[in-house]
């Protein structure tokens, strides 16, 4: 498995979507399977050095491992925690704004004059960074929204006692 120092690294499979972004949305690389979960497709996605994360039975059963996480909670807030208990990681462990949420590439900063235009008014006048995403051209900033997830995460954590 990986290196204990590093984040660790995830596939999910395609029943996990929104857990997928949510790991993106606080840092962790998670590459998602969007086709139909089939145990050898995502042990090859997995390779060495990242932690299968899948609701299916079949996958469970036939990749039974140290480096997989099958998740029971139905809800995301369930799924979070049940990953974050499992690798026993903390509100230290997240980076938040680091990666698209979409396609998982790491976030460039972005100028804010070249964000003019490209975001609502009202945000290009009380934000002050902004990053981008050079494959899907998505902008990223930190506010409301940014700190309502850190909130939810947060009691996420909390929840997990």
């Amino acid at each position: 498995m990986s290196d204990p120092c590093l984040p660790p690294l995830f596939v999910a499979d395609a029943t996990l979507g929104k857990l997928a972004r949510h790991l993106r949305l606080a840092g962790f690389d998670t590459l998602l399977d969007t086709q139909t979960p089939q145990p050898n497709r995502l042990a090859a996605l997995a390779g060495n050095n990242r932690i299968l994360l899948t609701r299916s039975g079949k996958v469970r059963r036939a990749l039974s491992s140290e480096s997989l996480v099958f998740i029971q909670a139905n809800d995301l807030g369930g799924q979070f925690r049940q990953v974050m208990t499992a690798l026993a990681l903390t509100p230290d462990d997240l980076r938040p704004l680091i990666r698209c949420a979409l396609c998982n590439r790491m976030l460039d900063d972005l100028p804010k004059p070249e964000a003019l235009g490209r975001v609502p008014d009202h945000v290009w006048q009380h934000q002050g960074e902004f990053k981008t995403c050079a494959k899907c051209r998505r902008i990223y900033w930190a506010g409301s929204h940014a700190h309502r997830w850190r909130e939810r995460t947060l009691r996420w954590f909390a929840a997990k006692q």
